[in-house]
């Protein structure tokens, strides 16, 4: 009978120990897990704001910057908003604001026409490449005699996105 009460408390400290043991490779398995993917995304996301873009208020620029003082023909959209055409003057810019949809659908795109040369592209479009150029706020597009640049805030540079087409 006394070995029996041994074995009986040996058992359920036994059992007790594995439940302890199981439970801190658990914690371990899930802080192996979660602690490397913490670490990543704190260095590349630093607000709510970068791991959920929706809650940002984003500002796209189209900038004139053609010498001898040439204008800007220019006509931007989305499928939900036509923001009209304009005409804009060396030096200057048109500018709107947004949030981007849940759905992450969201996309702009800019017609420019300069003489007689032209360009189309997309502006603003869900891509986090993007976002990190514009800062995670405002995506910059400049007109320049050669090309359409935007400006990539972080490294505070503009860069060649697309040429001008003869004829559009």
């Amino acid at each position: 009978m006394a070995r029996k009460r041994e074995s009986s408390a040996f058992s359920v400290l036994f059992a007790s120990r594995m439940i302890r043991i199981t439970y801190l490779m658990a914690l371990a398995l899930i802080l192996a897990f979660l602690l490397p993917t913490h670490l990543s995304a704190s260095r590349i996301y630093t607000t709510k704001e970068h791991i959920f873009p929706e809650f940002i208020k984003w500002h796209v620029y189209v900038v004139n910057g053609l010498s001898n003082n040439q204008d800007l023909f220019t006509h931007c959209k989305s499928t939900e908003n036509d923001l009209g055409i304009h005409n804009i003057q060396s030096g200057s810019n048109i500018t709107w604001s947004f949030r981007t949809d849940f759905t992450h659908s969201t996309l702009f795109w800019c017609y420019v026409r300069k003489d007689h040369d032209a360009s189309s592209f997309d502006v603003f479009w869900y891509y986090h490449p993007l976002f990190e150029k514009c800062n995670w706020k405002n995506c910059i597009w400049v007109a320049k005699d050669d090309g359409i640049y935007l400006k990539d805030l972080s490294k505070n540079v503009d860069e060649l996105m697309h040429g001008w087409y003869s004829g559009m």
